[in-house]
């Protein structure tokens, strides 16, 4: 008998589907990255300050990159790199040839055009200027210029009064109600030392396309009609649909992560290099799927895609 509850407007969770996927995770045992490619992030041997308003900087504009009609995409010393990969590419780039361009102070300066050169056509480089000057602005102005002391105010807390949670939400690139960057932020510095979370039970996945497409492909999250209806026929949500969804789908990964013993920081790393790599939007590569064998999708042949909310700055 299949047990699930209803969540919200978005549809339920199939409870038995995520025990179904977590004893595979579980058996995977995927573990966290450490964030060290230097194509992509800081030395390791860098201040920490330079680091830890990198990390801010960069994860505050880690979003929709892609849209239809303008890629996002370029050949750096041969090779290809798209989406949030060249974002963090250029971004590593920057860091190698002006590391004060990561400070409050010349944050809180930028002007579109300065994010323009950097990171070219981007679509909305006006919004990300905004959203890195007004980390900077406040970093400056709230704490002391100091990242790092700001970071450090979290006591290591992710919830609670002063936790990393509800410090982000001074930021306005850290306001989605689904903590998509906020999250990803404390995988990220958790993952490099800087700061150490010690509830990382509270932890949860970074909820973006890719885990919202396996989800939804898997049978985590059985959607409503009127949901179906949307998504089938390309009916862009609204926010407050597109919370709906996302927040019943970061619901249904914390379960997959309770029951298989797998943080969520090490399920998010593996999920998002599982769909960028395997569980792709066109011609997913099921053959190496190490989920295909509890996969709704695998066994009809029918791979619906995330649903379509382009306009935002959340994730």
């Amino acid at each position: 008998m299949k047990i699930s509850y209803v969540g919200n407007d978005a549809g339920w969770i199939n409870y038995d589907k995520a025990i179904e996927v977590a004893d595979l995770i579980s058996n995977i045992r995927p573990t966290q990255d450490n964030y060290v490619n230097p194509d992509y992030y800081p030395p390791i041997e860098l201040d920490l300050e330079i680091q830890a308003m990198y990390f801010m900087a960069m994860v505050a504009i880690d979003h929709r990159l892609n849209i239809p009609g303008h890629p996002f995409e370029a050949t750096i010393d041969g090779k290809r790199y798209v989406g949030s990969d060249l974002l963090w590419r250029l971004g590593a780039e920057k860091l190698r040839d002006d590391a004060s361009f990561f400070t409050p102070g010349r944050l809180a300066k930028l002007k579109p055009s300065d994010v323009k050169d950097w990171l070219g056509d981007v679509w909305d480089y006006g919004v990300r200027a905004f959203l890195l000057s007004d980390l900077g602005v406040k970093v400056a102005s709230l704490f002391n210029n100091s990242a790092l002391n700001a970071l450090r105010s979290t006591g290591g807390r992710l919830l609670g009064p002063g936790g990393l949670i509800e410090l982000m939400r001074n930021f306005t690139a850290y306001t989605d109600p689904v903590e998509k960057k906020t999250y990803l932020l404390a995988k990220f510095i958790h993952g490099r030392g800087i700061i150490k979370f010690t509830d990382v039970n509270n932890a949860q996945v970074a909820v973006d396309n890719h885990l919202t497409r396996i989800a939804i492909r898997l049978g985590l999250v059985e959607l409503s009609q009127r949901f179906i209806n949307m998504i089938n026929n390309n009916i862009s949500f609204t926010p407050n649909d597109d919370v709906n969804l996302r927040s019943l789908i970061r619901d249904s990964w914390k379960i997959v992560s309770m029951n298989s013993h797998v943080d969520a920081f090490s399920l998010d790393d593996y999920l998002w290099n599982l769909g960028r790599s395997t569980c792709i939007r066109d011609k997913p590569n099921c053959g190496k799927c190490q989920l295909r064998s509890a996969c709704n999708a695998y066994r009809s042949g029918i791979f619906t895609n995330e649903h379509q909310f382009y306009s935002t700055f959340w994730y």
